[in-house]
């Protein structure tokens, strides 16, 4: 096998390996809500700010773009 093809699948092996952890991480949840706060966990992951928009969780203060 020739080192680039080995190449692409260390690379594709650790994507899906993330896709997979994730997946078994949202199975893991006990009802909606917590499903959900693990998706927003997910989503927002690596986020310099993991929690609501700010707009969202102060009204009045717009400091950030509308999500809709």
């Amino acid at each position: 096998m020739s080192t680039f093809t080995k190449f692409l699948q260390k690379i594709f092996s650790g994507l899906e390996s993330q896709e997979q952890l994730d997946e078994e991480y949202l199975a893991r949840s006990v009802d909606v809500c917590d499903l959900e706060r693990r998706i927003h966990e997910l989503e927002y992951r690596g986020n310099e700010h993991e929690s609501l928009p700010m707009h969202a969780a102060f009204p009045g203060l717009h400091s950030r773009k509308a999500l809709w």
